[in-house]
């Protein structure tokens, strides 16, 4: 019998981004939703996006500029790198496809940290080679253990910091020693830092700054969470000029369309809108994870716009309850961690409203504390 589809696909499992907010707002039969299951920009957009992309509407029939030469100009700028060194994506996604498309063959293994931000294992399935899991221990991602588990068959090392979804760092030292260890003929090297913004931790990792010691680092840097524009898709890679110009061999023309090039290089040219987020995140983050922990719950440190929580057995009870209050959060299962949640860190008025729902829904919650 004929066979239409790839194998492949019998070991992939659908990214389940859920319903719009919309249509949950619809479903549930509430007039507002607060949504902190995504780990999106509580403030939103910068003005001058949101007015970037206003003025750049009546261009919409037009093809962009297939490079973004003006965003990578202004990227190589803010990095300190020429344009060359970068490429833009639909979103942080595709670009993992394009390094995969790129690089992977079948036969090639691929190490990454588990659980992770579940696309690194989707695209590694799709693209015929395999996907090799390092566990997290104690929510840490276990550069160590990576590092063993490179073989010569070993294509690429997928690492995140700050880690999606526990929050957690790797350090520069520990990063650098990573990198050493891998040799002089290392694989590729991703390190995903689409939270890196969020981090107020002196030590946390540099991609950037380690791309002259490593030839096959790809850093991926995101504008839908510090920058607010989740919907309009837009990140790039940053990596040595010969890397990009492998990528650039297997990217569509006019990946990233008009609106997301103008309102991201408004973004860029807002970094009061920039400071200001970082510094709300960081603020409610502490005041969150204390407010938390006051209720009993344990909370993994995070350096990330979101927390991860030890709920115990009653993650998905909770997820209900906060539910019917109008509050989304991620249940913890559906990332890896089960009897846990994932909860963006909001505005001070909705995590205030989070924390009332959550007393009300557990009034008598275990004793317990961060998590170290």
């Amino acid at each position: 019998m004929r066979r239409p589809w790839r194998s492949a696909l019998d070991q992939v499992t659908p990214y389940e981004a859920g319903p719009s907010l919309e249509a949950l707002q619809a479903e549930l039969g509430l007039s507002e939703l607060v949504r902190l299951s995504a780990n999106e920009n509580s403030l939103g957009p910068s003005p001058r996006a949101v007015a970037a992309i206003r003025a750049e509407a009546a261009r919409a029939h037009l093809y962009p500029d297939s490079d973004g030469r003006a965003l990578r100009d202004a990227l190589g700028r803010l990095h300190a790198t020429g344009p060359e060194s970068m490429i833009l994506g639909n979103g942080a996604d595709e670009l993992l496809g394009l390094i995969a498309w790129a690089a992977f063959e079948p036969g090639d293994e691929v190490v990454i940290p588990h659980p992770a931000f579940e696309p690194y294992a989707t695209v590694v399935t799709l693209s015929g080679a395999t996907p090799v899991q390092s566990p997290l221990v104690d929510y840490q991602t276990d550069l160590a253990d990576m590092a063993r588990r490179v073989t010569p068959r070993t294509k690429a090392l997928i690492v995140c910091s700050p880690h999606n979804p526990a929050g957690t760092i790797i350090t520069n030292a520990a990063f650098r020693r990573f990198v050493t260890a891998l040799g002089d003929d290392p694989p590729l090297l991703v390190l995903d830092e689409a939270y890196r913004d969020f981090s107020d931790d002196p030590e946390c990792a540099d991609g950037l700054a380690l791309l002259s010691q490593c030839p096959t680092l790809i850093v991926l840097r995101t504008f839908s969470k510090i920058a607010g524009l989740a919907g309009v898709r837009i990140g790039y890679a940053v990596a040595r000029a010969e890397v990009i110009a492998m990528l650039n061999r297997v990217r569509a023309p006019y990946n990233v369309n008009r609106l997301a090039q103008v309102a991201a290089l408004a973004a860029l040219d807002d970094r009061e809108h920039w400071v200001e987020t970082r510094r709300l995140v960081i603020q409610e983050r502490r005041f969150l994870a204390g407010e938390l922990g006051r209720l009993g719950f344990a909370v993994v440190p995070s350096q990330a716009n979101f927390l991860l929580v030890d709920v115990g057995g009653r993650a998905a009870a909770l997820r209900e309850a906060l539910l019917k209050d109008g509050i989304l959060v991620r249940d913890g299962t559906a990332v890896g961690f089960p009897g846990h949640l994932r909860i963006t860190v909001g505005t001070r008025a909705m995590n205030a409203r989070l924390l009332q729902a959550l007393e009300h829904a557990a009034p008598s919650p275990h004793r317990g504390e961060e998590k170290r």
